[in-house]
């Protein structure tokens, strides 16, 4: 069943069990009233009754006041009072009726509960009509004499089954406009849901940039607002899914083709020497394209390896110095650099930075050689490094080399993933940027680059220690 019918029906079924019990008890309570109130007017007649058929009776032995004279007061009085509402009966001490109203004929086991001087009532049926039977003990002399009223009080019971009657239409219209407004109400509270039902099918089937519509600010508007972040999320987190598996496709890919390459000059190269009569120079030419072939595996699963120290091994931090940690690099890169007539500029404030040093020097070495890559001739590489908070500090590499493609920024830090990929044969095997971005990210830092064709390339380094 669906969630929109069963808050229907439970809506109408409350307000059925509501609206029958109240007006239950609503006419009941009128009821009760009404019927006490005919009840203390019926004691009211009989007690009026006492007083005057005592007032009637004359003060006389038991042996004058004689059966005709009791008579003659009774059926005075009966025929006085009698009327549409109000009938009597006197009976004597054996309980034999004296006289009686004409439409009297109800039995007489009240009077077997009456005690002396005492009243009594209660409420009978009789042909289809309710009476209050009141029952009082009267002393004359010697004698005792009953005198019963019967108060009709028909009305109150048919005035009760007509408002019975009334409310039952009552009910039936206002349950019928009632329970098309809840259907309505029910519908249009709901439909959020159902829209959000639909968005999360449309989500499943792929659709990652549906989102949910809801203007309420109600509960249902509170959890279509949490469903769009739960999207957002997921849309994100698949994006980085499919992200990562171009990436791991190109990692195999371009893995394979960075093995076999150097693989295939080796063996054709082994295979010449073995197969062959060749010169002693076209010999040590085949084993040095052997050896230098060789080295590039070597670096490349040297390089691999050095990725995977730095995801896997806990290093120790220490405090250096930064003027002395840019010297040392600067000692190192100077030899290379001068070959390609680059020069290096440093800059480095005179503070104690905590940082893993041999991570430290690495990471700082492969942004300069990048560096060093991007220039064709003459250029300068700029090595600057300050402290931006008390916990922070940041080091810049910038040269002005031929610069970066801008769609390929985001890309040039996963493995094996080079600019211009042609151009670069035997110039690195794509994995120093990688390098980079996990000791960057081991001393929870940042690493942003800025490039532009033929212009250079700016690397900000903002680092913990």
């Amino acid at each position: 069943m669906k969630l929109s019918w069963k808050v229907f029906l439970s809506t109408l079924i409350i307000t059925i069990l509501t609206f029958s019990i109240g007006g239950y008890f609503f006419i009941s309570a009128v009821f009760q009233s009404a019927y006490n109130r005919e009840s203390s007017s019926a004691l009211e007649e009989n007690k009026m009754l006492r007083s005057y058929f005592g007032a009637l009776i004359p003060t006389a032995t038991s042996e004058e006041l004689g059966k005709s004279t009791m008579l003659n007061i009774s059926e005075s009085m009966i025929s006085h009072f009698t009327n549409e509402k109000l009938s009597i009966r006197i009976s004597d001490s054996i309980q034999n009726i004296i006289a009686q109203s004409d439409d009297v004929n109800f039995d007489m086991n009240l009077l077997k509960q009456l005690e002396e001087n005492f009243l009594l009532h209660k409420t009978i049926g009789y042909d289809g009509r309710y009476y209050i039977q009141t029952a009082a003990v009267l002393q004359t002399s010697s004698k005792k004499v009953y005198l019963e009223t019967f108060h009709d009080i028909t009305s109150i019971f048919t005035d009760r089954q007509d408002l019975f009657s009334f409310y039952r239409k009552l009910i039936f219209c206002m349950l019928t406009v009632n329970g098309l407004l809840v259907f309505l109400m029910t519908l249009w509270t709901l439909s959020p849901l159902k829209r959000l039902s639909n968005t999360t099918r449309e989500i499943a089937k792929g659709k990652y940039n549906d989102r949910v519509i809801v203007r309420a600010k109600d509960e249902i508007g509170l959890l279509a607002e949490d469903f769009n972040k739960m999207a957002d999320n997921l849309e994100i987190k698949i994006r980085d899914l499919e992200a990562t598996t171009i990436s791991q496709r190109d990692f195999i890919g371009t893995f394979a083709h960075e093995v076999k390459t150097p693989l295939t000059s080796i063996i054709g190269y082994a295979d010449m020497l073995r197969s062959k009569k060749m010169s002693e120079e076209n010999r040590i030419l085949a084993a040095d394209y052997i050896f230098n072939e060789g080295k590039r595996l070597e670096t490349l699963s040297l390089k691999l390896l050095d990725l995977l120290v730095v995801k896997n091994h806990d290093f120790e931090m220490k405090q250096i110095n930064m003027k002395e940690l840019f010297i040392n690099i600067k000692g190192v890169m100077e030899p290379i650099l001068t070959n390609s007539n680059i020069m290096l500029k440093i800059s480095a404030e005179d503070i104690q930075i905590r940082v893993e040093p041999d991570l430290m020097k690495a990471l700082i070495i492969n942004l300069v050689d990048n560096a060093r890559k991007a220039i064709l001739e003459n250029g300068v590489i700029s090595l600057t490094g300050s402290r931006i908070s008390i916990e922070r500090f940041m080091i810049m590499v910038e040269d002005n080399g031929k610069g970066i493609p801008e769609k390929e920024l985001s890309r040039i830090t996963e493995i094996f993933y080079r600019v211009e990929k042609s151009r670069f044969r035997g110039k690195g095997v794509g994995i120093g940027l990688s390098l980079c971005k996990e000791i960057v990210e081991f001393h929870d830092g940042e690493m942003k680059f800025e490039s532009k064709l033929n212009t250079g390339t700016r690397v900000h380094l903002c680092l913990r220690g």
